[in-house]
């Protein structure tokens, strides 16, 4: 799956969701900057607010990487009441198998390339 494809999933979920982007942002901040303790570090209105709109540029610009919207997807999929919308979100992720051959495997990558470029300019 491409970016443009991550980021409207992303964007419908948090409405399927009925989370803002700032309410969002609060979560992304809590899954990856809180430490063990609970310790939520300095944090006023102003950083929120940037931090949420650096968010929402992340969902909208082209060039955004995948592993950041990968995080994304992880962190909506463990929220309350995500399960409930029985959506079917599956992680994509690459496992080995032995049964194929590396020129298969790289066919298989190949054609999964393809693909996501196919849906990238069905969605732009």
């Amino acid at each position: 799956m491409g970016t443009a494809q991550k980021q409207k999933q992303i964007k419908e979920l948090l409405s399927k969701l009925g989370l803002s982007i700032p309410n969002f942002a609060g979560l992304v901040y809590e899954a990856l900057y809180i430490d063990d303790c609970g310790d939520l570090g300095v944090s006023d209105a102003d950083e929120d607010r940037k931090f949420a709109e650096k968010i929402k540029k992340q969902l909208s610009r082209k060039t955004t990487p995948e592993d950041i919207l990968d995080q994304y997807l992880e962190i909506l999929a463990e929220q309350p009441g995500f399960e409930a919308l029985q959506l079917g979100y599956i992680k994509s992720r690459y496992v080995p198998h032995t049964c194929l051959s590396d020129e298969m495997t790289e066919v298989m990558r190949q054609i999964s390339v393809e693909l996501d470029v196919r849906a990238e300019k069905s969605i732009t």
